[in-house]
């Protein structure tokens, strides 16, 4: 960067000083406007560090867009605009632009498979139709447990990297897309060839619809006592239909108990170990049953004369009708070796991922671990099964089926065989026996596909085999590339020693390329020397309880545009497995109350535990109200005037909302039912990310006449909340973006950044988004409201008086990120185009989109828009800064609409991205010293959370504000300190 008196350049983006803290990009080639940044120096610095000019300069090719394209002093980088950018454009010729509105960024091509419930893989494009109906598996470290799916995101043609690791797996992304290190998240714009990133070798079946039958009804029943029956029917397992999750569980449970399992009179018992045992306890409780804890016994053993004493693990369950039904779907009744069971037949008409959950529990229970006959290469895992000779054909019978099984699931095997008989107290015995073929690559498919259930050693040791043995297969396959390239050129005629120099850098040596081109090769070479025996391999390579095994990225390319998507798991972990790769995945209003300082002390922890545990947050959050098609409706048509009705807000919360809590250009039928359905169940949720409610009290007073008029006062306590439409905008602007991209493509096509797609003003499309925008800022205004009805709530209780008496009355409430139909007096040159003010010969009013993304609304005193309790001051801004740092409420500075439609910053904007704060700070820690160091209380669903919005992460608020008051666009009234905060 070059620095002079009056201009400074940032990555080959020249800004020009027009005045203190005013800089300005000239406009020039295609732009329709100049842009203007509002920054102090610091500011300037943190604004210029990443791609924020790069997009503000974009933004001012917006068809229509008038006079500047602005950045408050918060400004920072976001998707196509930036955060904390706002843009007006003519509301008769020009556009609007959801990317200016603000949406979030999708990730990964559409083929790339992400590992779901019940060992399935399915590709995230397939998710779209029914995503929240499904669940996806979630390597959280210690253990995959799945997870519902909140969100799921789809964007047209964005640039994509295929990631490829050392073991061959492959994925394709985005740059934004976080992969799993041992650092953390990282995106993939941080990662390079080298960097170490966890893969999960297990990737499951790839999905399919099972053939939809009849597995048990009454019929089957019909000997035992109706009250058996009832119980099964009580919790839906009869009839129990092959389409039923239930089903998927107890094919589990019937094979683990088929070779680790025994019955007891009416108990069921099952043996393992205790991590085991409770993956098959929380499946029993899954379909309805009550386990018990896990039992521990020391058993004296005797083989071949030797004997020995171990620690039995166990559980068991007492209901007679978990135990016949697990009779009836084929678990073996008596003595094993004395019974006459085969598969289940029904396995012969069930999709391959139920048939692998039958199989690999068996497996779990009875099959070997993977296992090396020699430094690197591997023993067939194989299973035994014994039977009385006069039961040989069914045992016969019962392996055969378990190796068809396999066979039609693609997985060879080796030769069935009869191993020995032996006698014993019950009878003489046969022992039977097959393995899993172990070539290379059938072996891993084994491992990666079925694989052990319900026995967690295993499945470490199948990762830790199938990385081996991926690794070890590209090597040969490498060395084999090179012996034939060798050759051919040796028979081309170039001289040994050019080809030794020519492979010098490849896993080969000179003596392996002289017997490459002077004896040929007749087999596939071995691995060098020097690649790792498996013994080696496993003490070297992490493996987590979850599966996932570190490895490292051998190459990332860039492959072109493709279509992107994103899903969005409910797990705190916001974590899922992508073709194995782990990966991860508003507005505010203020409450005033007369409570001051001294009153809460001593409260602090009861109150943050009392509000974490009213005000649902979190990615799926939940709601305060569970709204059914009507309430949705009501809510996105009427807005605030709906809660007025149903009891949640009062007479004065309307009066003190922007726009009284409601925009009349709301058009419900434009919002799509995918939209509706997503937030129903959020209707009074904080959600996750920036999202918080924060008590907070008044530190400083620094104009004493408008913080009159606020009702503010120095130690005084406030509440924050900053939240906003959940589910259903992010749907809403989904939605519209792909109609956008498809409707208006010659429009997407003259702009230099897709992600600013944008409908012609006057056109249907830019109508109906409207409409449909204007909805979700009812809802976000509901929502904000519900969740003060439930603060009022929770105050009441621990302050043991009601609301009123408490004084919590709304201060103001503004939206964050929206486009807004607004009359402005715009400066004009001689031939009506819209210049800035200083380069006008006249004004004219112009009706405009003001575009505000992460900015706020910050009309002056005598605006006819500012509601009627504050006209005489001007309008309230709000402007929160980090847990750490306070936050500022201001008024609408008399500068405001002259230089930024009347607009100021929202926040502190953040100076370091989620996955850089999850690296750089740790979530109990920084708890730990906000409570005793700065006497705040934290609450968060995860620690992670708490990281990625811990103080340093963000610009410094005094900074922020005090150039917003310099500037006269937003006038500092009063500072606050947090008390408690809670956070999705």
């Amino acid at each position: 960067m070059t620095d002079t008196a009056e201009t400074r350049e940032y990555d080959g983006i020249e800004l020009r000083k027009v005045r203190e803290f005013v800089w300005e990009i000239p406009q020039e080639g295609e732009m329709n406007a100049p842009a203007r940044v509002l920054a102090s120096d610091p500011l300037l610095e943190q604004i210029g560090d990443d791609k924020t000019l790069q997009q503000l300069r974009n933004a001012t090719h917006l068809p229509g867009i008038t006079t500047y394209a602005a950045c408050m002093p918060d400004g920072h980088q976001g998707y196509g605009f930036p955060v904390g950018g706002v843009g007006a454009t003519d509301a008769r010729d020009g556009c609007i632009s959801p990317g200016a509105v603000g949406y979030d960024i999708n990730c990964l091509s559409g083929d790339s498979e992400v590992e779901v419930q019940f060992g399935r893989r399915r590709t995230i494009r397939g998710l779209e139709s029914d995503f929240e109906e499904e669940r996806a598996i979630v390597p959280a470290g210690d253990d995959a447990p799945s997870s519902t799916i909140r969100l799921f995101t789809e964007t047209d043609d964005r640039t994509v990297y295929q990631v490829e690791t050392i073991g061959g797996d492959t994925v394709e992304a985005t740059t934004e897309h976080p992969f799993e290190t041992p650092e953390g998240m990282v995106e993939l714009d941080e990662l390079d060839s080298g960097d170490e990133v966890y893969v999960r070798s297990f990737r499951g079946i790839p999905d399919g619809v099972p053939a939809e039958f009849t597995v048990l009804d009454e019929s089957d029943f019909e000997d035992e006592d109706p009250q058996l029956v009832e119980e099964l029917r009580s919790r839906e397992l009869l009839p129990l239909q092959s389409t039923d999750e239930a089903f998927a569980r107890l094919l589990k449970l019937v094979g683990y108990h088929t070779g680790d399992g025994s019955f007891s009179g009416t108990q069921s018992w099952f043996y393992g170990e205790p991590e085991d045992l409770e993956a098959i306890r929380d499946d029993i409780e899954s379909i309805g049953f009550t386990p018990s804890r896990v039992y521990e016994r020391d058993r004296e053993h005797e083989i071949d004369g030797a004997e020995f004493e171990r620690t039995e693990y166990s559980i068991k369950s007492g209901a007679n009708a978990l135990k016949q039904l697990l009779v009836r779907l084929g678990a073996p009744e008596g003595r094993k070796t004395a019974s006459d069971f085969t598969a289940p037949q029904y396995l012969d008409r069930l999709a391959d991922w139920q048939v692998a959950l039958y199989l690999s529990t068996f497996f779990g229970a009875e099959m070997s671990a993977p296992d090396t006959v020699s430094a690197k290469n591997f023993y067939a895992p194989s299973v035994s099964h014994n039977r009385l000779v006069e039961k040989r054909e069914a045992g016969k019978q019962f392996m055969q089926d378990l190796i068809r099984h396999l066979n039609e699931l693609g997985i060879e095997t080796n030769e069935f065989e009869v191993v020995e008989r032996t006698e014993t107290t019950g009878g003489e015995t046969v022992r039977f026996r097959f393995g899993v073929s172990s070539e290379a690559s059938n072996l891993v498919e084994f491992l990666t596909t079925v694989g052990y259930r319900y026995n967690q050693e295993k499945r470490r040791s199948a990762a830790l085999a199938a990385e081996y043995l991926r690794r070890k297969e590209r090597v040969i396959t490498e060395r084999a590339r090179i012996a034939e390239e060798a050759q051919a050129l040796a028979d081309g005629g170039t001289a040994t020693a050019e080809i030794k120099r020519r492979f010098a850098d490849e896993p080969v040596n000179d003596r392996y390329i002289e017997r490459s081109v002077y004896s040929g090769r007749s087999t596939r070479p071995r691995p060098p020397a020097e690649f790792p025996d498996f013994e080696e391999f496993q003490e070297e390579t992490p493996v987590r309880n979850d599966g996932a095994v570190l490895t490292e990225i051998s190459d990332i390319r860039q492959l072109g545009e493709k279509p992107v998507y994103d899903i969005g798991v409910s797990h705190d972990a916001h974590a899922f497995a992508a073709e194995g790769f782990v990966v991860s995945n508003c507005g505010v209003r203020m409450i005033r109350t007369n409570l001051t300082y001294e009153d809460i002390q001593g409260n602090e922890e009861e109150l943050v535990e009392s509000l974490f545990a009213n005000v649902p947050s979190g990615l799926g959050g939940g709601g305060i109200v569970e709204g059914d098609a009507d309430t949705v409706e009501a809510v996105l048509e009427r807005g605030m005037e709906w809660a007025l009705e149903e009891g949640y807000a009062t007479e004065d919360d309307l009066a003190h909302c922007e726009d009284e809590g409601r925009r009349p250009d709301a058009r419900p039928e434009f919002v799509s039912q995918k939209a509706k359905d997503r937030g129903r169940n959020q209707l009074g949720s904080l959600g996750s990310g920036n999202h918080f409610l924060e008590v907070q009290r008044v530190t400083d007073v620094f104009d004493e006449a408008v913080a009159d008029s606020f009702g503010l006062e120095e130690d005084q306590i406030v509440v924050l909340i900053h939240c906003g439409s959940r589910g259903l905008g992010h749907q809403v602007c989904t939605d519209y973006l792909r109609r956008i991209e498809k409707g208006h493509g010659d429009l997407l096509e003259s702009l230099p950044d897709k992600e600013l797609a944008a409908a012609p003003a006057g056109s249907e499309l830019a109508d109906e988004y409207y409409g449909a925008m204007c909805a979700a800022i009812n809802f976000a205004w509901v929502n904000r409201q519900l969740i003060t009805h439930r603060t009022r709530r929770v105050f009441e209780r621990v302050f043991r008086a009601d609301a009123e008496e408490l004084g919590m009355e709304l201060l103001y409430d503004v939206a964050h990120n929206i486009a807004k139909k607004e009359v402005h007096d715009v400066g004009v040159d001689d031939d009506g185009t819209a210049v800035p003010t200083g380069d006008a010969i006249a004004h004219e009013e112009r009706e405009l989109y003001v575009h505000r993304k992460g900015a706020t609304r910050a009309f002056p005193a005598g605006h006819e828009e500012v509601p009627a309790a504050y006209r005489d001051v001007g309008q309230p801004v709000i402007i929160p800064g980090s847990m750490g740092a306070g936050s500022y409420v201001l008024v609408g500075g008399d500068e405001s609409l002259a230089q930024t439609f009347g607009s100021t910053a929202h926040g502190a904007g953040r100076v370091m991205s989620r996955t850089a704060a999850k690296q750089e700070y740790w979530g109990e820690t920084v708890q730990d010293e906000l409570r005793d160091q700065d006497h705040i209380y934290v609450k968060a669903q995860s620690g992670a959370t708490v990281a990625e919005e811990a103080p340093g992460v963000y610009k410094d608020v005094d900074e922020v504000v005090r150039v917003s008051d310099a500037l006269g666009i937003g006038d500092k009234v009063a500072r606050t300190f947090p008390v408690c905060n809670i956070k999705g």
